[in-house]
């Protein structure tokens, strides 16, 4: 029997009982209350989607699932169509029993939003859940208080009705039903920033097949059976203007009361220090499956703003920042190499590509001499570098776009916060953008990553950023693939073919994918073997696998560049590695083992490395200038080498750059080469507040 028949029969016995009442109640002389088709409405609905999730194809669940789900529209059919009865007959019960007719009411009621919390925390928890419930008991109990908190709130805001309970639980399915979709679509979680881009959901809505299985059933099991509950709430009227006018007011007042408890219980303790929610953003959909989806939410939503600096204001931040940009105008910029390579960008305006290799380090910062390795090859001896050095990063072993958020706005993390990942927590089209700078130059703009498009939410941020085109895996069908994903030589192919394509200037942005962990996989072939002292032999076959990526990387790049030494046409190359592999952690701690200094042994395996070249001689360049960095300041030292016209927050990161070179989530470097943790305030230098005000005023006060 298909299964489609099963809601259909459901459904026939539902619009039967309707038409009986209906019948019964014109016999008697009278018509059903118009409430009474409201609640009917829901169970009605559900049985028609069962009805096309089945007769579609669309299902994927069993037949148990399918008649629970026809056993509750069926009950909440009933309560709806003998609501009127039943609460005749309670009053009765209790006139005969010498009881106020308020208590058994109130009983209800009470019983109607205990049953709602345990019903919507299954409704919305459910849908969504891979192998049965794993909620951890604390957090189920701290998500069924805030449950609770709303519908109490709703019970009170609609007058004691059990309409308002039924809307609460109602709120619940349809988030468990849409994190259902959320996790088929993009195996992720509902993040509080997913709500800035409704519109551009909305918009991709359309491409997907809502199929559902017997989870979803489940989850609308649940709320059938709370609706059945809540239809049957109904408060006994006051008698007289008066009492029903102070009767309004005291339900305002409970909700109120209500409400001022949800909120304290969503923003007073804090959900990660003090109730010991955790977060991995790479992995939302396993921390919201472990400690629920309200809980979890709640605390990525308190770790959303950024504090404010002290003292700060918004007119003083723009004074300052003024003033920087005065000194910048005073001493960097009206010098003539300045001017020079600003009048040659004017007349030549060359082509930027910028590459931010996965997980390219140069481990020879690990003591390499030691254990064998002597660092880079080819990229230690590139011709026609202009600038280059050691690279300070946040991350380590991934994170990779934390890297590319300090990189493509210029916001150094260590003013936003640790633990957190922007491109999945903010509106990004607030932020200052080097994409949206060259795109008002006149460029065209092209991200490219050879992966997933809702990795890191990079559709979302690409086009938040600025970018005219994002190139994704599916623009590289059949290509190369090395070791973890499409190879680098594939993407620099690609960009050279938009070269060919377009001839006017463009700023491309690569993140390539080779080089992606894991590193025990053996499918790149013969590679050179290395050995650590105190290190396993699989870890240094880890090691080894690699740095034979490395190798491979540098193999790419070298023909790239070669192919853009050919082209008659100014290209600018920046390169440089988001961070290094989890495993030089291990190879650290070997090399370093009593290491007293935990700042310098943690900044050793948080340092990348990057470089500038160019296929054409760059006025005002008098060679190779070595600058140890951070990556917050490459997008305004590549402008400023190459002649681009500089934003007033680069010339002021720029000025800050000559006292703090270097600024990560670890640490302030000043010009001596002095690190300081960002825990020792009066010890930092002294620009670290400065750029802190400049920060929050060009990027987190625009936040909503």
């Amino acid at each position: 029997m298909p299964l489609a028949l099963i809601p259909l029969v459901a459904l026939c016995a539902l619009t039967a009982g309707s038409v009986l009442f209906v019948r019964r109640s014109l016999a008697k002389g009278g018509l059903p209350r118009p409430s009474a088709f409201c609640w009917l409405a829901a169970p009605a609905l559900m049985l028609i989607a069962a009805i096309v999730w089945c007769w579609g194809g669309l299902y994927l669940g069993g037949a148990s699932e399918l008649v629970s789900l026809c056993a509750a529209a069926l009950v909440a059919g009933a309560a709806a169509l003998l609501r009127d009865p039943i609460l005749a007959a309670l009053d009765a019960r209790a006139a005969a029993a010498g009881i106020p007719r308020r208590l058994p009411h109130a009983l209800l009621a009470i019983l109607a939003i205990a049953a709602g919390v345990a019903l919507g925390f299954l409704a919305m928890e459910l849908p969504y859940a891979e192998g049965g419930l794993a909620v951890e008991p604390r957090f189920a109990l701290g998500e069924a208080l805030l449950v609770l908190g709303a519908l109490t709130f709703l019970y009170f805001l609609f007058q004691r009705r059990g309409s308002g309970i039924a809307l609460g639980v109602g709120t619940c399915a349809f988030i468990g039903l849409t994190q259902f979709f959320v996790a088929s679509f993009k195996a992720s979680a509902i993040l509080p920033n997913d709500l800035f881009v409704l519109g551009t959901a909305a918009a991709v809505s359309g491409s997907y097949v809502y199929s559902v299985d017997g989870r979803v059933l489940l989850g609308l099991t649940c709320l059938l059976v709370s609706l059945a509950l809540c239809a049957l709430v109904l408060p006994i009227p006051a008698e007289g203007r008066a009492a029903r006018a102070r009767s309004a007011a005291a339900n305002l007042a409970a909700a109120c009361l209500a409400f001022v408890a949800l909120w304290a219980g969503a923003t007073l303790p804090s959900y990660f220090d003090d109730l010991g929610v955790g977060m991995e953003y790479w992995y939302t959909l396993t921390y919201y499956r472990r400690q629920g989806f309200l809980t979890s939410f709640v605390a990525v939503a308190q770790d959303l703003p950024v504090e404010e600096p002290e003292g700060y204001s918004a007119a003083a931040a723009r004074d300052l920042e003024a003033s920087y940009v005065a000194a910048f105008d005073e001493t960097r910029g009206s010098g003539g190499e300045r001017s020079a390579a600003a009048a040659q960008f004017d007349e030549s305006r060359p082509t930027v590509i910028c590459i931010m290799n996965e997980t390219f380090s140069d481990l020879s910062c690990l003591d390499g001499e030691s254990w064998g390795y002597e660092g880079l090859g080819y990229l230690g001896q590139i011709p026609g570098r202009v600038l280059s050095g050691d690279l300070a990063v946040s991350v380590l072993g991934g994170g990779t776009c934390n890297s590319e958020f300090e990189f493509l706005t210029g916001i150094p993390l260590a003013y936003v916060g640790d633990g957190k990942y922007p491109y999945s927590l903010y509106d990004l089209s607030v932020a200052p953008s080097l994409a949206r700078q060259f795109s008002e130059l006149g460029y065209r703009t092209t991200a490219m990553h050879p992966n997933y498009a809702t990795n890191w939410n990079r559709d979302r941020v690409y086009e938040a950023l600025g970018f005219d085109e994002f190139l994704t895996i599916d623009d590289f069908p059949g290509a190369e693939w090395y070791h973890s994903g499409v190879s680098d030589a594939e993407t620099y192919d690609r960009i050279l073919r938009l070269l060919d394509e377009h001839a006017g200037p463009q700023l491309i942005f690569d993140v390539t994918m080779q080089n992606h962990s894991s590193y025990d996989q053996n499918n790149i072939g013969e590679v050179e073997q290395y050995h650590v002292d105190g290190v396993s032999d699989y870890d240094n076959g880890r090691l080894s696998e690699y740095l034979g990526c490395i190798a491979e990387s540098e193999r790419a790049l070298e023909g790239l560049l070669s192919a853009l030494e050919e082209l008659d046409r100014p290209v600018v190359v920046l390169f440089f590695g988001d961070h290094q592999p989890a495993l030089s952690s291990i190879v650290n701690d070997a090399v370093y083992p009593d290491e007293s200094d935990e700042l310098a042994h943690n900044l050793r395996v948080h340092e990348t490395t990057y470089f500038v070249w160019a296929n054409y001689d760059i006025a005002g360049a008098g060679g190779l200038d070595e600058e140890a960095t951070s990556v917050c300041y490459l997008g305004s030292l590549l402008a400023e080498k190459i002649g681009a016209p500089l934003t007033d927050y680069q010339k002021a990161q720029l000025v800050a750059w000559e006292e703090m070179p270097a600024l990560s989530l670890l640490g302030a470097r000043d010009a001596s080469g002095a690190w300081t943790p960002l825990d020792e305030a009066d010890a930092l230098p002294s620009v670290y507040d400065d750029l802190a005000q400049m920060s929050y005023l060009e990027f987190a006060s625009k936040l909503e």
